[in-house]
């Protein structure tokens, strides 16, 4: 069902803006029910991290590549099949292999455990709307199509809910979102300042910096594209962490199987899980 504000914006004479924040608060809904919607899909995913040493040259780089394996009731398995650009050992295919099939034979309530466990991490998102003041900048023409470019600031004062959404006073960003969707595009944040979650279990320094980037599938289904980071942290009290970390997502294919299951989704089972953040 096509939401109000989608109307809203479809109707708006030619150079007219959408309430910026409003804009903001319906593409999180919809981006929300997409991500759930991408648990529908195989796809390749390919992790590039790179340790960097404290004047930024490259230390190691550790290359891993996963096909991704939906299962059902939204939850899917990240099965590493490559490691530096080889194939992984035997041993090590049977471990992941075991690890698989023992998922796959949770029952429908240990699936949505796990997707309750994922969803609630993911509860900071929810806060972005009123975490943060927003200003439409312009108009961007992306392949995906026309977006509106939004600035995001700290809103003063506001007072964060959630574990993650505790680094949002440190953050500032643009956010380019699809105008006739109302789904992020791209997302482009940097940490202004330092951001510590108890002093002794992480700290994120100043200058840390994420891209995010979605496309659109032939099937109008909306899905991850790339995660680009750059940062600076302290894990533990002791040990730093320079890196960067560039993961990419391609060859969507839609499971046959998964889609068959939207009827039990659709009557609650419809969380988020899996071993690997996606």
């Amino acid at each position: 069902m096509v939401s109000l504000l989608v109307a809203l914006v479809a109707a708006l004479p030619l150079g007219a803006q959408p309430n910026a924040r409003e804009l903001v608060r319906q593409s999180i809904r919809n981006g929300e029910q997409s991500w759930r919607e991408s648990f529908n899909y195989f796809c390749t995913k390919e992790d590039v991290t790179r340790e960097l040493g404290s004047s930024g040259n490259v230390k190691s780089v550790d290359n891993n590549v996963y096909d991704v394996i939906p299962l059902g009731y939204s939850t899917s398995f990240d099965l590493l099949v490559k490691h530096d650009n080889e194939p992984i050992p035997a041993a090590q295919r049977a471990r992941e292999q075991k690890d698989l099939n023992r998922l796959r034979g949770e029952s429908p309530g240990e699936k949505r455990a796990r997707f309750d466990r994922a969803e609630s991490d993911r509860s900071y998102m929810l806060e972005v709307p009123d975490a943060f003041d927003f200003r439409i900048t312009g108009t961007a023409n992306l392949p995906t199509g026309p977006a509106w470019v939004v600035v995001a600031t700290p809103h003063p004062g506001y007072q964060p809910k959630s574990r993650y959404a505790r680094m949002f006073h440190a953050m500032q960003g643009t956010l380019w979102i699809d105008q006739k969707d109302l789904q992020w595009v791209k997302a482009d944040a940097v940490a202004m300042s330092t951001v510590s979650f108890g002093f002794f279990i992480a700290r994120l320094y100043k200058g840390s910096h994420i891209v995010l980037e979605q496309q659109k599938l032939p099937d109008g289904d909306w899905v991850a594209k790339s995660i680009q980071a750059r940062a600076s942290a302290r894990l533990l009290l002791f040990f730093s962490h320079h890196f960067e970390e560039d993961i990419t997502y391609s060859d969507y294919r839609k499971s046959s199987v998964v889609a068959g299951l939207g009827a039990a989704r659709r009557t609650g089972v419809r969380r988020a899980a899996r071993i690997q953040d996606r």
